[in-house]
């Protein structure tokens, strides 16, 4: 008799079935539609309600509408390769008949092979989706997905949003494990946002579905006592009234009964390795197993096949596991506490090996696993060892899992015999290390275990642990809330760490290196030697590359940027050669990052796209999207925003910090003359983040955010109080940079008829001065030199000269750092050469500098352009389609509207075309008259969408 999984048409789910074909209709026919995207089916429900059994209906129908489908499943306890369940349901695609292609696109060939655990990355593989789907539409099924991986997560969120091929993503999973904290939930809800998403809760069946569940079940109706008793006992769950049907003569009592009884039928020695297999969890390692089972291998491999056979285990491809996880949670229970604890024992028996003959990798992938089944087993001990062992060797690989296992310990630290000295440990460490491998992943969570270090502090506690603790707190990004300030702490910590050399020591001065990094550059050197010197002379490995970081940071502030990158190269080999993956994963993309900055663009990009490629294949997505963020911030400064846009929803968004994502967010928006919608985000992520601090890697989003939105007086504002608060910084660097605000900031004011302040003009002549003293070949055509270029420029506007050749050469340093970079200087020596000579030249590079911001999509720069071009009487190349809403308007009405459109108030307008603040609010009414509109957000969009180039 057939069961119901093996049927078609699922009993019950008539409504599920026609909205599901409504999607797959939507699928097969947007084959050749120009606006094809990936659709979503997200399918949930208790354990054994049937999602499977309506997956396999909907394939069927799927293969009606010529539609492929390929399924794969995610495991629990699984330690599977990044993107496993997607692998083996494309590779199923791939190989199946049912693709209905034999030549496979090129960018999915390599799906093809026949290694299942080659890597790939996140890039590649949404590549080789979309590409089979433009070839041939198909449905694609992730089964239980709340066992799912981040590589996994992160794959389905960046499909559906970025995808445009003909596709049907469908992903089920467990309700009931969906617990708050779960990583799935936000998952669902943004792809529940998505539209062409359908999700589906199903829930028992009632009694109709379920008589006629038992009759195609039996053969026959059963009488009305019966079915309302599989009502109550099983709550219409499909599986359990199966599970009841099946059983041979009277119904068990209890479900587990039925769910056991192929085990209990097995001869002893399968039997045995059953309850040892749900031990492990629904996906059994039969490596682990065997060395588990202490069986010989011959008698180990026939009762493997035993459970095969009867149905306890299934193979698909390469992985085994139970029936199904019911099924293993029943053998599990069968058993008695003192039987389950020694099978958990066998488990950890088997894994300390490995965990002591492994890298770090295989440490905190089987110090996992040993922490678990010892704790299991009863032995608190080997479960308090097993998670410090899993925490440093997180730590060690750059896995933010590692603090869990520190908590863990920390959860067993009075529950163990002398942990500190088993450990090697402080208790006070736990929290601390826990803080220190999460970095800016979760600052909450690591701010409250800094502060659970600190109120772990005793009067009379080890001086050193003591110092551990205080480093930390200095060594974050900011101030704890709650617990002494950062230089309170620094210098408690070197007070502790005394003057032994040690590696507090060595790690306290790491610290005070870098929180005194905005401030003056001088004493740091020596410092940063010193900090080295400790470090190699204790053989403090894992602190070495922190202390090369030091002398690297404070000889590139120095302005001694080639001879800084050589140090910070040995760091990378350092941390390459103590196996700290993580740590070389972090210190290549920083490198990137600063020969970005050099202008050494094509090998700062290749850095950046090999060490993401090194860190998919680790599968740590923290480092694919830091190394990352390196390429999309030149995307940007390049103007290639949409693919900076790609770059970032596919690799940045899945595993970068909040606040990261809000840095790149910000700038995408700024690029694209979005300066309100970055303001806001500015504003919003500064207070949480920066606690009002003013630093060059964030405040000058900020301030350009101002500019374009015709705030000036929040301009001046923030750069005053930037260019004050870092004047003490006698980095030449920095003083390039705020040279170039400060006297920018100077000019913007004086068109306004703002009034600055005597500070601001002092302190920013006495930073050009600064730069202009210490310049050197080593940074002249950095984004530094290009800073210190621009400061020039602004500062003879200042004295009244003649800028042309200042801004030439400004030009031509930006263009180095990108198109979209060079926009702004090109167009100030347009102005210049307008202004000063020769005119033609002038309006040439003016035309092309507003064609290139049009063509980028720069719309704040494209609006400056046209804006000079009118006031200077350059007739710009607009093409008109015909008689439009701006023909009404006269060549000053027109100005006005293009300021209205960057947001700009009357009184920004008014500085702006130097008139009074009365005649520009004068001006905006006969402009939202003549418009016909009722107010300036309107106006706004009339002026953006006359000004769209025809097609």
């Amino acid at each position: 008799m057939a069961r119901a999984f093996d049927l078609q048409e699922p009993i019950g789910r008539d409504q599920e079935l026609a909205e599901t074909d409504g999607l797959l209709l939507d699928v097969a026919g947007s084959a050749d539609s120009p606006n094809r995207h990936a659709r979503a089916l997200l399918l949930g429900g208790d354990a054994g309600i049937g999602k499977t059994t309506l997956v396999h209906a909907v394939g069927s129908r799927a293969s009606a509408v010529g539609l492929g489908f390929g399924v794969g499943h995610c495991l629990d306890l699984a330690t599977g390769p990044p993107f496993g369940p997607v692998l083996e349901a494309l590779r199923a695609l791939v190989r199946s008949g049912d693709a209905g292609r034999s030549d496979k696109p090129a960018s999915a060939a390599w799906l093809a092979d026949a290694d299942p655990g080659a890597a790939r990355s996140l890039e590649e593989l949404l590549a080789a989706t979309e590409s089979l789907a433009e070839a041939a539409p198909f449905v694609l099924v992730l089964e239980d997905v709340h066992w799912a991986d981040t590589s996994v997560r992160s794959w389905a969120i960046a499909l559906v949003r970025t995808c445009r091929a003909p596709l049907l993503l469908g992903l089920t999973f467990r309700s009931e494990e969906l617990g708050r904290d779960h990583p799935l939930r936000p998952v669902l809800v943004d792809l529940a946002r998505t539209p062409g998403t359908l999700r589906l809760e199903l829930h028992g069946l009632g009694a109709g579905p379920v008589t006629e569940l038992a009759r195609r079940r039996t053969g026959r109706y059963l009488e009305r006592g019966v079915i309302e008793s599989l009502l109550t006992r099983t709550d219409g769950n499909p599986l359990f009234v199966e599970e009841l049907l099946e059983a041979e003569g009277s119904i068990p009592v209890l479900l587990h009964d039925l769910l056991v009884r192929h085990v209990d039928r097995l001869p002893i020695v399968p039997r045995r390795l059953a309850h040892l297999a749900s031990a492990g969890g629904t996906v059994v390692d039969v490596d682990l197993l065997q060395d588990a089972s202490e069986l010989s291998p011959d008698v180990y491999t026939a009762a493997l096949q035993a459970l095969l056979d009867a149905n306890v285990l299934v193979r698909r491809g390469d992985v085994f596991s139970f029936r199904h996880a019911l099924l293993r949670e029943a053998v599990d229970a069968d058993l008695l506490p003192s039987q389950r604890a020694q099978l958990h024992a066998a488990y950890a028996r088997a894994l300390r090996p490995r965990v002591e003959a492994g890298d770090s990798a295989q440490r905190l992938q089987y110090g996992a696993g040993l922490a678990l089944h010892a704790y299991a087993a009863h032995d608190l001990t080997l479960a308090f060892d097993a998670s410090v062992w899993a925490g440093l060797a997180g730590k060690q690989y750059g896995a933010a899992a590692a603090a869990d296992h520190f908590e863990r310990a920390l959860e067993l630290w009075d529950r163990v015999p002398d942990p500190g000295g088993r450990s090697g440990l402080a208790r006070t460490d736990l929290p601390t290390l826990a803080a220190r491998v999460l970095y800016d992943d979760d600052p909450d969570r690591v701010h409250a275990l800094l502060r659970q270090a600190v109120t772990l502090l005793r009067p009379g506690s080890d001086p050193l642990a003591a110092c551990r603790v205080y480093t930390a707190i200095v060594s974050e990004y900011s101030q704890v809330s709650g617990v002494l300030s950062q230089d309170e702490a620094l210098d408690k910590a070197l007070n502790l760490a005394g003057n032994t050399p040690s590696r507090e020591l060595a790690e306290a001065l790491v610290a005070g290196c870098f929180h005194q990094a905005h401030k003056n550059v001088g004493p740091e050197l020596g410092l940063a030697q010193r900090c080295l010197e400790v470090a190699l002379s204790v053989g403090a490995g894992d602190v070495v590359p922190d202390a090369r970081w030091a002398v690297f940071n404070a000889l590139w502030r120095l302005g001694r940027c080639e001879e800084g990158l050589e140090v910070y190269r040995l760091a990378l080999r350092d941390a390459e050669q103590a196996d700290q993956t993580g740590a070389a994963l972090n210190i290549a993309a920083e490198i990137a990052f600063y020969l970005l900055l050099l202008g050494r663009i094509d090998e700062g990009l290749a850095l950046a796209r090999r060490t993401r490629a090194s860190a998919e294949q680790a599968g740590l997505p923290r480092f694919v999207a830091f190394a990352a963020e390196q390429e999309a911030e030149w995307l940007i400064r390049d103007g290639q925003l949409a693919a900076a846009e790609k770059l970032f929803k596919e690799a940045c968004l899945p595993g970068g910090s909040a606040f990261r994502q809000d840095w790149l967010r910000a700038w995408l928006m700024l690029a694209h003359g979005e300066g309100a919608a970055a303001l806001a985000l500015e504003r919003e992520a500064a207070a949480a983040h920066l606690e009002d601090r003013l630093t060059l890697d964030h405040t000058p989003r900020l301030i350009e955010a101002c500019e374009q939105v015709g705030d000036l007086v929040g301009m001046l504002s923030t750069t005053t109080k930037m260019v004050l608060e870092l004047a003490v910084n006698d980095s030449p660097l920095v003083q390039a940079q705020l040279a170039s605000y400060g006297l920018r900031a100077l000019i913007l004011a004086g068109g306004a008829r703002l009034p600055a302040s005597a500070e601001l003009v002092q302190a920013s002549h006495a930073a050009l001065a600064s730069a202009r003293a210490q310049e050197s070949s080593q940074w002249e055509a950095s984004w530094y030199g290009m800073h210190l270029s621009f400061a020039v420029a602004h500062n003879a506007t200042l004295d009244e000269r003649p800028a042309v050749e200042e801004w030439r050469r400004a030009s031509d340093l930006a263009l180095r750092h990108g198109r979209y970079t060079a926009l702004r200087p090109r167009l100030e020596l347009a102005r210049a050469l307008l202004d000063h000579g020769p005119r033609a030249e002038g309006k040439e590079l003016l035309i092309a500098t507003w064609h290139d911001a049009r063509t980028i999509g720069a719309g704040w720069i494209e609006r400056q352009a046209a804006l000079v071009a009118r006031r200077l009487r350059v007739a710009l190349p607009l093409h008109s389609g015909g008689p439009g809403p701006l023909n009404r308007l006269t060549p000053r009405e027109r100005e006005v509207l293009e300021l209205v459109a960057t947001g700009a108030t009357d009184r920004a307008i008014a500085a702006a075309l130097f008139i009074s603040e009365k005649t520009a609010s004068a001006h905006v009414g006969r402009v939202l008259t003549k418009l016909g509109v009722a107010n300036r957000g309107q106006a706004a969009a009339v002026a953006r969408s006359a000004n769209q180039p025809s097609t």
